[in-house]
């Protein structure tokens, strides 16, 4: 069958083509992520379609007769955002094809698309991930280098170790520290001051080789995250430890969200370096957990994604008995050596 690349544009789209899309979109996501949640068509359109005020998208389709072959997302930093000029050499993209669609070239052809954008837009660096055998192998065909890994972990809150949790959460008392919760909401006066502290914390987090722009929170994105939150039903929780100064020592945030209630899911937890190796970053990882599980008893289980080469964090989520679930690798790839990719390409077309 004849493969054709069309751009998908979200606001024009008519409703079969998002009909086609999604139900594209939902088979790839059960062969690969059998036991997550899947967003539903409605919620995934009203997710694609609103506009992100840090993020542009550029997303093309492969369409095989009125059906969806595979798809693909490009992503940039929006121009006229603050602090444009430190990502403006970088492209990330992410897709897939369906399985009866797959080693017929669907794949090439939408990175094609993406290669002649970051000519476009002149980006040199491209960053994309992969968690399956045939995804690696199509990355590194590109010459693409993995440059960083993440483990993505589960652990089942009825199995937990509650009694230990209950003492690990009661530590940083004896160190004079206090607690500060919240449950719900983060005030946007107090998110906002709190941004810098997550800058400054994330700076420690291993990010392997990975080259890419200062990593910064900026509230525009909460903001966005908070209109879904408000539209849906969801919670934002973070918990903080101050020391007697008021000084913030360490942190942890997590998100539950009504359209997958069985899960929550685990974001940043960090210690400030002077307070590292005292037992607060388990600390926070047990208050968390103990906030998320009385407030969200419909939640089984807790997920969370970690750099695979940071040991502590690692060795805590091990202790409380989270398992890996899989394992994502992130790989970056030149303009110039996707040039010479297509190369290799036109060259076997026209063997």
């Amino acid at each position: 069958m004849t493969t054709h690349i069309a751009l998908f544009e979200p606001h024009a789209a008519n409703d079969q083509l998002w009909a086609a899309f999604n139900e594209t979109r939902r088979a790839i996501a059960r062969e690969f992520w059998p036991d997550e949640p899947i967003l539903d068509d409605a919620e995934t359109r009203r997710e694609i379609v609103r506009t992100n005020p840090l993020v542009e998208f550029r997303r093309w389709m492969a369409m095989e007769g009125n059906e969806v072959a595979g798809w693909v997302r490009a992503a940039f930093r929006r121009p006229g955002t603050p602090n444009e000029k430190d990502y403006a050499r970088f492209l990330w993209a992410g897709g897939g094809v369906r399985a009866s669609s797959r080693r017929r070239g669907v794949g090439t052809l939408l990175l094609r698309e993406v290669h002649s954008l970051m000519h476009a837009l002149d980006k040199s660096v491209l960053t994309m991930t992969a968690h399956t055998e045939p995804g690696h192998a199509f990355i590194r065909r590109l010459g693409a280098v993995e440059k960083h890994s993440t483990v993505e972990q589960r652990a089942v809150f009825g199995d937990l170790d509650w009694v230990r949790l209950r003492r690990w959460e009661a530590g940083p008392a004896a160190q004079g520290l206090s607690w500060e919760r919240y449950a719900g909401r983060v005030p946007r006066d107090v998110m906002i001051a709190l941004l810098p502290v997550f800058t400054e914390l994330f700076t420690d987090v291993p990010l392997g080789g990975l080259e890419t722009g200062p990593i910064r929170w900026e509230i525009d994105g909460y903001d966005l995250w908070y209109e879904t939150l408000e539209r849906v039903g969801g919670a934002h929780h973070l918990v903080l430890l101050r020391a007697p100064d008021g000084s913030v020592v360490g942190l942890s945030e997590a998100l539950w969200d009504i359209r997958a209630p069985g899960i929550v899911r685990q974001q940043l937890t960090a210690v400030a370096r002077p307070w590292r190796g005292r037992g607060l970053g388990r600390a926070l990882k047990a208050a968390m957990l103990r906030q998320v599980h009385e407030t969200h008893p419909e939640a089984m289980v807790i997920g969370t994604n970690n750099a695979e080469v940071n040991a502590p964090i690692l060795s805590i989520n091990a202790g409380v008995g989270f398992a890996v679930a899989w394992r994502n690798v992130d790989y970056q790839v030149t303009r110039d050596a996707l040039d010479e990719w297509e190369r290799g390409v036109s060259a076997s077309a026209n063997e």
